[in-house]
């Protein structure tokens, strides 16, 4: 009998201090978790500086991978070898990210009334900058501005994609329709020189 009591004793105090091990470990889990969660800090200016980053802050989260940005071609109007050509521009952090797009259509493939057609689709949301129409659907904003290229005859339209994730939620496609809005106020004022950039306002485009 007193064998048996001294043997559960002894597994009660083993029961326990595993209780205390895993406790113990816990708290050391508790205490270094917080260390590692890492802010994602968006710059001010992105995209080679050339763009706010404001809208970006606040579509990518607050904290996990660190923010990283690449770009290519047309971003910068004060780079001479980087005009006329379109540029890309691609934002991470948190897992998350936002890719600009810039690109010149011809007129033949895609106009202004095309992309009032699409506008008024099911699933789409307008966005209007002035001069400027696109729309919202699925996981791009896309913006387009008249733009007659001067090397040829036939006119054309400069396009801005900013693409995030898929989404319905009108203060993210709020934030994607202001990146659409700057970027093509950069590269119809500055780098396309666009014939209808003096027509483009500044501040929030109209979305919905």
């Amino acid at each position: 009998m007193k064998k048996m009591r001294e043997e559960r004793r002894s597994k009660t105090w083993v029961a326990w201090a595993s209780i205390g091990v895993l406790a113990a470990a816990g708290v050391v889990v508790w205490q270094v978790w917080p260390s590692e969660v890492t802010a994602v800090s968006v710059p001010s200016r992105v995209c080679e500086d050339s763009l706010s980053g404001v809208p970006v802050r606040a579509l990518l989260p607050e904290t996990g991978k660190p923010f990283s940005e690449g770009y290519s071609f047309g971003f910068n109007p004060s780079n001479t070898r980087e005009l006329k050509r379109p540029g890309i521009c691609n934002l991470s952090g948190g897992g998350k990210s936002v890719k600009i797009e810039t690109e010149i259509l011809r007129k033949s493939e895609y106009t202004m009334e095309d992309v009032a057609r699409d506008a008024s689709k099911s699933g789409s949301t307008s966005i209007v900058l002035g001069s400027t129409r696109g729309f919202h659907r699925g996981a791009t904003a896309s913006l387009f501005v008249n733009c007659t290229y001067h090397t040829g005859d036939e006119t054309q339209l400069l396009s801005v994609d900013v693409t995030y994730e898929k989404t319905t939620e009108r203060s993210d496609i709020k934030e994607m329709a202001s990146l659409a809005s700057d970027t093509i106020r950069l590269m119809a004022g500055k780098i396309w020189l666009c014939e209808e950039a003096a027509d483009l306002p500044n501040g929030q485009p109209q979305v919905g």
